[in-house]
Formats: C-alpha cells, sequence, structure tokens
C-alpha cells in the first residue's frame, strides 16, 4: 500500500514536469487547454472528509484525492485526518500527529485499520470527535458500512481518556455532534440534520445528530430543526422560512417525494429553491432513509427539483 502511495506521488510529479515544459515549449492557446484540462484530471476526484471547525463542530468538506484503490482511498483519507488538508486550512484534523497507519484491512464492506500508539494522545475533549470523523469520513461511500479500530495489533476498546467502551461494528449509528434531548433510555430515536454554516470562502455543512425520546417520524423532525435552526446560537443554519410547511410526502422504494407549501421557493414568481434549502433537506433526509433521490414537489406542481445521492 505504502509502495502504491509512492508510486502514484512520482506519477503526479512526473506529469506536472510534463506540463511545465509543454508550458515551455509549444505555449499557444489550444496547447494551453490541453494543459489545463491535464491538471485538472490530476487532482484527482472528488471525495469528503470530515474535520472539526474553530466551534468544535465535526464537518463535512469536499477535497480532491487521488487513489489507485479503495484501501489507497482510504489511506489517503485517514491521512487527511492526521496531518491536515493544504486546501482545507481553517479545519482541524482530530486523529493526533505522529500516529501511522499500521494496516488496512478490507472485508466486504468491513475495513480494520491499525494505528500506532500515538493515536491514543488525543485529548479528552477530542476523543469522541476523532470516532465521528473517522466513522463519518469512512462511510462516506457505500463500499463500507462497517468499521473496526486496533492500536498496534489489539482492539481499541475504550476511549483512553474517558475509558468509555467501544462497542463494534461502528457505524454512522454511533451519531456525530451529538445533541441530547432525553429523558428516560426507552425509545430513543436519533435523527442526524445537515445545517450550513459560513466560511470566508464557502458555505459548508455540519450535521448535528439529535438524541431523543421523541415519537415524530424522522421527516417531522428534520423539518423542525432545520426550521428552528436561525434561533441557535451556534452559528448553524439552514435558511427554511418559518412558514415554511410539509403538507405531505411519498416513499418509493428508491425516493421521497416531499410536498412542500408555497414557502419552499426563495422566489414564488421563478419557483426557484435556494441550494442551501435544498442541500440540508436533502442531505438530512439520505442520512436517515434508505433511498437515493429526494423530490422537491408542492401540491400545484410535482417533481420542481430532484437531488441524487452522489457519495
Amino acid at each position: 500500500m505504502i509502495k502504491n502511495f509512492s508510486i502514484n506521488k512520482i506519477v503526479v510529479t512526473s506529469v506536472s514536469l510534463f506540463l511545465l515544459l509543454l508550458f515551455y515549449f509549444f505555449p499557444s492557446d489550444n496547447n494551453l487547454d490541453i494543459a489545463l484540462e491535464v491538471t485538472h484530471e490530476t487532482k484527482g476526484e472528488k471525495e469528503v472528509v470530515y474535520l472539526m471547525d474553530i466551534d468544535g463542530y465535526i464537518s463535512k468538506l469536499e477535497t480532491y484525492i487521488s487513489s489507485l484503490n479503495l484501501e489507497d482511498e482510504i489511506y489517503k483519507k485517514i491521512n487527511i485526518l492526521i496531518e491536515g488538508d493544504e486546501t482545507l486550512k481553517n479545519f482541524i484534523p482530530l486523529i493526533p500527529k505522529g500516529t501511522k497507519i499500521n494496516s488496512i484491512k478490507i472485508e466486504n464492506d468491513k475495513v480494520t485499520i491499525d494505528f500506532s500508539k500515538e493515536i491514543l494522545n488525543v485529548t479528552k475533549n477530542n476523543e469522541e470527535k476523532m470516532l465521528e470523523a473517522i466513522i463519518f469520513t469512512l462511510t462516506q461511500t457505500d463500499e463500507i458500512n462497517e468499521i473496526y479500530l486496533k492500536v498496534d495489533g489489539k482492539l481499541f476498546n475504550e476511549l483512553p481518556n474517558s475509558k468509555k467502551i467501544i462497542n463494534y461494528p461502528l457505524t454512522r449509528n454511533y451519531g456525530i455532534n451529538k445533541e441530547y434531548d432525553i429523558t428516560n433510555l426507552n425509545n430513543i430515536t436519533k435523527t442526524t440534520v445537515y445545517f450550513v454554516k459560513e466560511n470566508e470562502d464557502f458555505n459548508y455543512y455540519v450535521p448535528v445528530t439529535k438524541i431523543s425520546n421523541t415519537s415524530s417520524e424522522k421527516i417531522d423532525i428534520i423539518i423542525k430543526e432545520l426550521k428552528s435552526s436561525v434561533n441557535y446560537q451556534s452559528n448553524l443554519n439552514s435558511y427554511l422560512s418559518n412558514n415554511l410547511n410539509l403538507d405531505d410526502y411519498e416513499i418509493t422504494k428508491d425516493a421521497i417525494n416531499l410536498i412542500f407549501n408555497e414557502y419552499i421557493f426563495d422566489d414564488i414568481s421563478e419557483e426557484k429553491i435556494l441550494e442551501e434549502v435544498k442541500y440540508t433537506i436533502s442531505q438530512s433526509i439520505l442520512e436517515n432513509y434508505k433511498v437515493k433521490e429526494v423530490i422537491f414537489s408542492t401540491k400545484e406542481k410535482n417533481n420542481i427539483e430532484t437531488v441524487s445521492k452522489l457519495y
């Protein structure tokens, strides 16, 4: 695996050198277009990683990763969780620096990662957030659903500071940025809702797992939480109008059709839905329901917008 990673770096360096020579010897506009296209390809595929923002939220972020296979992709994603990403300078990696990846083993939809003992240097405040970042980063692809962690060959079975037991397999059901509103241990519901935050250069999204005793349907919890987000003091938002109502919804095998009133539109005359509104609703739905598409409709017009699951 490490050999493959080194070879990949050599390939990228060689391609970069070739492009420099191409610019030097053939500085025409046509060759410039070709060179730019090749440069874009060497960036790799757009992938998702989870890093911590300045407010302590584990955040969903996109970067480019060039990988040879799934094992190589996992290696490079974990390396970002250790070293960070130069394109995401305002976000913090949560695995302690100096941590090494001893091995990666993939079996069906399960991955086992063996870390060096430096991972145990994680602080008390970050140890659970570190697990959340690892889980959500690696299970972002449909190819991985379950995660097992080891430290120098031994199962990583408790958090180093709080001594909280880690129950395997680790899945997205573990939750992320967890908020609790429970009065007892019966009928506990976990609903992960995506909010939007603003960075200096771009907007990004923060998933928050609401843990409560409510008997409400997850779709009702999602809309309620997104509508009330403007009252939060944590810079989380959704851009949903307080007048928005979910009048009805229909679930099929692969899709869910959400039927809203006219306040789903940012501009009613143009029937335009804000990107932030589409994203927070659709990603929250896709996180909690086993569907591949979220359809936005009103009673007057069906299938105004459709958002498909990308990762």
